[in-house]
Order: structure tokens, then C-alpha cells, then sequence
């Protein structure tokens, strides 16, 4: 761009944010403060950051820590007038040694002023993220993550920072050259990342260049930490397996000075690390922005055998080794990932060894599979011990040693396994006794135990023995037997004292008396249910009528139904009149937007349907973006939707495009595309090994016939009450 010009620094183009950023700053500085900007990369969040604190605090000492040991030495022994600087905060969270909440609260009380910088995809996926009901991962980090003050760093110039930049434009090359980038992006030209690609990708030779991709790489598959020059020159040789000659002997010094040389003051391609004291470099990180290009550029690269073997005998951290053995497992890279998994087991990473386990039965390892999950059997408790127990004794059962699998459950006390697996070795007797003194105690939850065990064996007798005793468990282990055994009247009894205050069993009674075809009397007892806004209730009364020819009565029903239950819409969508569709539609009631416009391609106006569904896609919601890749697909334009799912792949994974990986595998199986396919899981893409496997050999696991589903009898009053 300039060719010969010395390294300096862009000037600064002011920011709108600046001055509500500037006043945070100040009043951070009076009792304490946490303040982050978020945005993508390269959009200039340090920079705007940097000039702030220059200007609000420029006489506070400035702690730029190297680890989060050193952050909580600093809140052990805090320093007056210190501002903390954690540029990139998601390397210091969702790892073993995080960061907490507690240590941040600390500092905080203390006075300390913290500023940092995120990536959007980072602090959205802790943030924004939807939380699973008894999932606690992702709490700290989100506890965190609202302590700050955020400010969102948009990638694009605002008018008014356009204006400000042509002004300095006159006075400053750097930011006349960026105006003259717009295919780069103001900002990222700012920040050096056409250099930093050039630097890449047109090194002055293979060495400089491979060391770079190394490191990208790494990144790109899950090392979060540097790597050290180790790695780098072991993997450099999985990128030049087709160089024949002698490399010269200072190469791997040589292409490290190229790859952390600084571009105008800006930034390296490959950010040097240093330990404790700063003064030992202990290895290098890509830079952001080449991860971001790689993302792009490289998805579908797989690394070479030698790349994974470095990253194996190189890499240490448990997260990264973590994240390093899920990438060779999508990638079909079965070997590489035992090799991560032994490494993390070596750890004393219990969870670990269970993988580590799965990973020797696929290749049919059983006796080693046993011998690696035996410390995690043997060991104190801990979180996986009774799956990992379960495991074990299921595995030798599975080699004829079913005494040493019942022997160590029972000496575990796990009782709901050792249960199962009496039933499995044919000594249903020795099961019952098992369960009938584990219920003896009282458990209601052992009661159920016992009372799945007496149906599954199909003993009548003692069920009804149980229920005469007043034990509701076994009464619903008992009305599901009669019922099975075709006595739908004798279960229907023992259900319906139970009716009119547990909702679960009158659903059940519901279900039975229609296939009696005591219609009118299943619906007397689904209304009360109904009139009290019972969702499930409103579901089935619909079903029923629909059944037996009663449309209209079934559409009013859902009409008034749906206006208070959110829950029915995708059933009132799918049976409104067709004349009352596209005005249901026009709501924004997404089934109805999804009937609507797949009637609207069916019927030739795939344009009318998309014009329909793209704005809100476009908008971030996921069940329209995966309609859209549907109906494009499903109408003659597959590549327009596998093009569309592969730019939402390479934009860094927001948590609205998390569909988007499986949807782009489903979509290459259906229509038999194996080469694509074949590329997709060299990407890594979640769900294609699996159904790659299943259109090369045939394989049927994954679509095999799934257990049959049977009602379990549950009438307790965990149901609740009408």
C-alpha cells in the first residue's frame, strides 16, 4: 500500500461512542468500575478502548495481566489507581483456571477500574445463549458478563465518523488509504488486516508462510493458549509433505521473526506470549483477524496427520486438549482423537477417560476400554462415577463376566443398575428382591424402581397387591399392563379415581376411552382440563375432533385456543381455513408464516414466499433462516441454500445460526452428495461424519428402529391438580 514507509501507527478517527464511554470511564474511576467493548474483529475496539483511558486516566498505573493467577494476585494485594486491562476477556473465561465473578466483585470494591474487549459471537454465545433447565454451564461466565458496562462496537463507520475521517484524511495517509478500501472495511484497514493477510498469505517463503498457518490453525481447531515453537516446527512438516530438499538451518527462527514482526505498530501476525515476569517468550497466538480469514478461507481444510500429532504432543492445556479431541472426532479423525482423550485421562480427567473409552469401542477395543475406565471406577466420587460404573459393569457383562459387573454395582449401591442388569443376565428374581428391599425404605423413587420392574416382567399378581396397598406408582404400572394386554376397562378403573385431580392420568383415561370409542365420554373429561387452560388438554380435545370428522367444531376450538396459549399456535396454523391463512400470517405467527409460504412455492410463487421469509431471517431468527434454506432447496435452488448455510458456517457461529452446521449435512445427504459431504466433515461440520458413514457403507446405528415408546403410569401428584 505504501511500499518503503516507516511503521507508524494510524491516527485516531473519533468514535460517537467516545464520549458516553469517556464519561463511564470517569465515573468508574470514583468507586470502581467494569467497562467492555464488544464487537467483531478488527473493528477497533482496543484502539477506541486505548484512546479513552489515555485521555480519562492517563496518570493510573496500567495492568496488562498474563494470566488469571496474576488477576487474582492483583485483587489479593490491589494497587491504588490501577486499571486492568483484559483485551480479549474470553481467553481468561470457560476454562478450568476462569476468571470468576467473585475475583472481578473484588477488584471492584477495591476501586480498581477493569476495561476490556470481546468478540460479539463470544459474548453472545455466554450471554444470549439459551439456558437448558438443570444445565448450569455458562452461569459464572454470564454472572460476569453483567457486572460490565457494554458497549457494542458496530464494524461499519456511522455518517458522522465517516465525516470526521474524511476530515483527517488530509493530514493522515493511513486513514486516507483506509477511505480508499472499501472492500476491506475502514476499520480493519485501520488495524492492519489487509497487511496482516499479505503477510500471510504472500510470505516470502514457505517456512514464514506454514508457521502462521500453523498457528491459524491451531486456533481454528480449539487451542486457545499459544502454542510454542515446538509445535510449530513439528507441524510445519504435515504442511510440507510434498517439499523435497534440505530446509535451511535457521528456517524456524527466521519464519518466527517474519510471522511477530509488528505492521505499522499495529500488530503481528503472530502475537508473542510471555511468562510470569514478561521476559521469556513461552509462545504465539494468531492474530484475531487471520482466525476470522482462516474461517473463511480454510473450513474446509483438514490438517495433515503430522499437524494432528503436533497438536497432540504439544498442546497441554485440558480445554484446549478438550475442544482439540471433539474437532478430530467431527472430522473423522478417530485415531487423533484418542490420542487427545488419552492425554486429558492422563489428567485424572474422569470425563476424559469415559471418551477415551467410547473412542477404543469404536474400533472394538473392549478389554482396553475396560482397563481404562477401571480408575474411574475405583476412584472417590466424582461427577461421572456411576455413569462411568454403569459402563464398566454393562462392558463386562458384555464378555461373559456378569458376577464381577453384579459384585461391583452392589457394592456401589447403584440399585436402578444393578436392577437392569439382573433382568439383562436372565436373574429377574434376584432383581426383584434388589428392589423390593430398596423400596422397603420408603423411596418413592425406589417404589417406581420396583414397580417398572414388576410390569416389565409382567407380574399382575403383585402389582395389584402393591396397588390394593395404596402405592399409586404400582396402580399405574398395573393400568398400563391391563391395557397392554388389551383389558382397556380394567385399566380405565383403576385410572379414574385418580381423573379428576391428576392431569397425567387423565390424559391417559382420554387416550383409552378413545380407543374404546367412548368418544363422547373421553371428551366430558378432557373439558375441565380445557376450561382451565390446560395446554396438552386444548392439544388433544383438537386431535380428537379432527379424528371424528368434527372440523369445524376442532377449528373454533383452536381459534379461541391459540389466542391465549402460544403453545397451540403451530396446531392452529396447521388447521385454519386456508382463507384466513395469509392474515394469520401477516401477525408474524411464525407456523402460519411457515404454512403460508410453503403453499406460496407449491403453488409457483417461490419469489412471493421468499420476499416473505427473508427479512426475517435476515433479522436473526433461526426457524425462518432454516425455512428459507428449505424452501430454496425443496424448489430447485440447492446451491443457493447450501451457499447461504456455508457463509452462516464461516461468519463465527452466532448462537441464532447454531442449526445452521446440521441443516447444510442433512440437506448434502438428501440429496446424496457424498463429495460435498466428504468435505463438510474435513470441516468439521456437526452431524456430517455421521451421515457420511451412513451413504458410504450403509451403516443403519444411526437410523436404527428407536425403542418403543410405552406410557410408564406416572400418576403421582408431581402432575398437579385441575
Amino acid at each position: 500500500m505504501f511500499e518503503g514507509a516507516p511503521d507508524e501507527p494510524a491516527g485516531y478517527v473519533p468514535r460517537d461512542m467516545d464520549d458516553g464511554l469517556r464519561e463511564a470511564l470517569a465515573n468508574a474511576a470514583k468507586d470502581g468500575g467494569f467497562l467492555l467493548l464488544n464487537g467483531q474483529s478488527c473493528v477497533g475496539k482496543t484502539r477506541t478502548l486505548y484512546e479513552a483511558v489515555l485521555e480519562v486516566l492517563p496518570e493510573w498505573w496500567l495492568v496488562h495481566p498474563a494470566s488469571t493467577d496474576a488477576i487474582r494476585e492483583l485483587a489479593a494485594a490491589p494497587t491504588p489507581r490501577t486499571v486492568l486491562w483484559l483485551d480479549e476477556l474470553q481467553v481468561h473465561l470457560g476454562t478450568a483456571d476462569a476468571l470468576t465473578e467473585g475475583t472481578v466483585r473484588t477488584l471492584l470494591h477495591r476501586g480498581a477500574v477493569i476495561v476490556g474487549t470481546m468478540w460479539t459471537t463470544e459474548y453472545q454465545a455466554r450471554v444470549l445463549a439459551p439456558r437448558r433447565e438443570g444445565d448450569s454451564r455458562g452461569d459464572e461466565d454470564r454472572r460476569l458478563l453483567e457486572r460490565a458496562v457494554v458497549f457494542d462496537v458496530a464494524g461499519a463507520f456511522t455518517p458522522s465518523e465517516n465525516a470526521r475521517a474524511r476530515e483527517r484524511a488530509h493530514e493522515d495517509r493511513w486513514v486516507r488509504a483506509a477511505l480508499d478500501s472499501p472492500d476491506t472495511g475502514f476499520t480493519q484497514v485501520l488495524a492492519a488486516a489487509p497487511d496482516l493477510v499479505r503477510r500471510w498469505e504472500c510470505a516470502p517463503d514457505p517456512y514464514a508462510e506454514h508457521v502462521i498457518t500453523a498457528a491459524v490453525d491451531a486456533r481454528r481447531l480449539g487451542v486457545h493458549g499459544p502454542v510454542s515453537e515446538e509445535f510449530l516446527q513439528a507441524a510445519v512438516r504435515g504442511y510440507l509433505k510434498d517439499r523435497r530438499g534440505v530446509a535451511p538451518r535457521d528456517w524456524l527462527r527466521s519464519a518466527i521473526d517474519y510471522a511477530t514482526a509488528p505492521l505499522r505498530g499495529v500488530a503481528p501476525a503472530l502475537l508473542p506470549c510471555a511468562d510470569g515476569d514478561m521476559e521469556v517468550t513461552t509462545g504465539y497466538v494468531a492474530a484475531d483477524y487471520l482466525l476470522q480469514r482462516a474461517r473463511e478461507t480454510r473450513r474446509t481444510v483438514c490438517p495433515d496427520d503430522a499437524v494432528w500429532r503436533a497438536l497432540s504432543e504439544h498442546c497441554h492445556a485440558p480445554d484446549d486438549l478438550e475442544r482439540l479431541a471433539r474437532a478430530a472426532g467431527l472430522r473423522m479423525r478417530y485415531a487423533q482423537a484418542t490420542a487427545f482423550h488419552r492425554r486429558l485421562a492422563g489428567h485424572d480427567d474422569h470425563g476424559a477417560t469415559e471418551a477415551l473409552a467410547e473412542a477404543l469401542l469404536r474400533e472394538d477395543r473392549i478389554e482396553e476400554a475396560i482397563e481404562v475406565l477401571r480408575p474411574a471406577v475405583q476412584a472417590d466420587w466424582h461427577l461421572g462415577k456411576a455413569r462411568a460404573t454403569a459402563r464398566w459393569a454393562g462392558l463386562l457383562a458384555d464378555r461373559g463376566r456378569a458376577q464381577e459387573a453384579i459384585d461391583v454395582l452392589g457394592a456401589q449401591g447403584q440399585k436402578s443398575e444393578l436392577i437392569k442388569l439382573l433382568v439383562r443376565v436372565g436373574r429377574p428374581d434376584e432383581a426383584v428382591e434388589v428392589a423390593q428391599r430398596w423400596a422397603a425404605d420408603g423411596s418413592r423413587y425406589a417404589d417406581g424402581h420396583l414397580a417398572d420392574l414388576l410390569a416389565e416382567l409382567g407380574d399382575e399378581e403383585a402389582l395389584r397387591a402393591r396397588a390394593a396397598a395404596g402405592q399409586v406408582n404400582s396402580t399405574g404400572r398395573l393400568a398400563e399392563l391391563l391395557a397392554r394386554r388389551g383389558r382397556r376397562q380394567e385399566a380405565i378403573a383403576l385410572y379414574m379415581p385418580y381423573v379428576h385431580t391428576e392431569r397425567g392420568a387423565a390424559d391417559r383415561v382420554v387416550e383409552l376411552l378413545v380407543e374404546e370409542g367412548r368418544v363422547e365420554e373421553a371428551l366430558a373429561v378432557l373439558r375441565p382440563f380445557v376450561e382451565a387452560g390446560y395446554g396438552k388438554a386444548c392439544q388433544m380435545l383438537a386431535e380428537i375432533l379432527l379424528a371424528h370428522g368434527r372440523e369445524e367444531e376442532a377449528v373454533d376450538h383452536l381459534r379461541t385456543a391459540a389466542a391465549r396459549d402460544t403453545n397451540l399456535h403451530e396446531q392452529w396454523a396447521e388447521h385454519c381455513p386456508l382463507d384466513e391463512l395469509p392474515a394469520l400470517a401477516a401477525t408474524g405467527m411464525w407456523p402460519a408464516v411457515a404454512r403460508w409460504t410453503r403453499l406460496l412455492a407449491r403453488q409457483g410463487q417461490l419469489e412471493r414466499a421468499l420476499e416473505i421469509v427473508k427479512p426475517m431471517a435476515d433479522d436473526e431468527n433461526a426457524p425462518a433462516a432454516m425455512h428459507l434454506t428449505e424452501l430454496l432447496a425443496d424448489h430447485g435452488r440447492l446451491h443457493e441454500a447450501l451457499d447461504l448455510l456455508r457463509n452462516l458456517i464461516a461468519s463465527g457461529g452466532a448462537p441464532s445460526t447454531w442449526w445452521a452446521p446440521e441443516q447444510l449435512a442433512r440437506l448434502l445427504f438428501s440429496h446424496r452428495l457424498v463429495g460435498e459431504l466428504r468435505t463438510e466433515v474435513d470441516a468439521g461440520t456437526e452431524g456430517a461424519a455421521q451421515l457420511l458413514r451412513r451413504l458410504t457403507y450403509g451403516e443403519t446405528g444411526a437410523v436404527a428402529e428407536e425403542r418403543r415408546e410405552r406410557y410408564r403410569g406416572w400418576i403421582l401428584p408431581e402432575y398437579g391438580v385441575c
